[in-house]
C-alpha cells in the first residue's frame, strides 16, 4: 500500500504496527483524559448523598485524631501510637477509606465506560480517541479484521479491573503514573510490541494508513 506525503510515496506495509512513540503518545493521552475526567467524576460523586456514609466515617476518624492531638500536644509519635491503639478510630479509617476507594472506582468506572468503551463502540474504527488522533487502529489478528464489539468489550473489562481498579487499591493514584510505564515495558518485551491486554484480547495495534480492508 502507497500513501502520499507533502508530494513523497512511501510504502507502508499491510497491517504493520505502529512507530512505538505513537503507541506511547495514544496511551498517555488516553490516560490522561481517563484521569482528568475521574477527577470531575469525583468532585461530582463527593458532592452527591452517594458520599454521605464517607463524610460520616471520615469526619468521626477526623474527630478522635483531633481529640488525641489536643491532649497529646505537638508528640507526633505519641499521637500515632495512641491512634493506632484506638480502635474505633482504626475501624472508622478502614470505613471512610473502604467507601472512599468504593467512591472513587464509580468514577474510574464513569470515566472509562466513556472513554474506553462507548467512544470506540461508537465509532467504525473502534479507537479511542488517542488512538484516532495518532492514526492507530485496533486490529483482530485472528479474523484479520477491524476489532469486534466484543474484544472492545473485553479490552475494557481488562483494563478497567486489573489496570484500574486492582493498582488503585495497591497505589492510589500513582495508578494512573504507573499504567503508562508498565505498558511501555510490555510492549518493548515481544517484537509486535503488544500489551497483555493485547494477547488477552486477540487484538494488535497498527497504523490505521496500513490496513488492508479485509473483511
Amino acid at each position: 500500500m502507497e500513501i502520499e506525503v507533502r508530494g513523497t510515496q512511501i510504502e507502508i506495509e499491510p497491517n504493520s504496527k505502529p512507530y512505538l512513540i505513537k503507541r506511547i503518545l495514544a496511551d498517555g493521552f488516553d490516560t490522561l483524559t481517563v484521569f482528568l475526567l475521574y477527577l470531575l467524576f469525583t468532585f461530582v460523586i463527593l458532592q452527591t448523598p452517594l458520599a454521605a456514609v464517607y463524610h460520616s466515617h471520615y469526619e468521626r476518624a477526623a474527630e478522635i485524631a483531633e481529640e488525641t492531638a489536643s491532649r497529646l500536644g505537638n508528640d507526633a509519635q505519641a499521637i500515632r501510637t495512641e491512634l493506632l491503639a484506638n480502635g474505633e478510630y482504626l475501624d472508622e479509617s478502614f470505613a471512610a477509606n473502604l467507601h472512599g476507594y468504593l467512591l472513587k472506582g464509580l468514577a474510574v468506572f464513569l470515566a472509562e465506560v466513556i472513554l474506553l468503551l462507548a467512544i470506540p463502540l461508537s465509532g467504525r474504527d473502534r479507537t479511542t480517541l488517542g488512538k484516532k488522533l495518532t492514526g492507530l487502529l485496533p486490529f483482530s489478528e485472528t479474523r484479520q479484521a477491524k476489532a469486534k464489539w466484543y474484544q472492545i468489550l473485553y479490552r475494557f473489562l481488562f483494563v478497567f479491573l486489573l489496570d484500574s481498579m486492582l493498582l488503585f487499591l495497591l497505589t492510589g493514584t500513582l495508578t494512573f503514573l504507573l499504567v503508562p510505564v508498565l505498558r511501555l515495558t510490555e510492549m518493548l518485551m515481544n517484537r509486535k510490541n503488544k500489551t497483555i491486554c493485547d494477547y488477552v484480547t486477540g487484538i494488535m495495534i497498527i497504523e490505521r494508513a496500513s490496513y488492508d480492508g479485509i473483511n
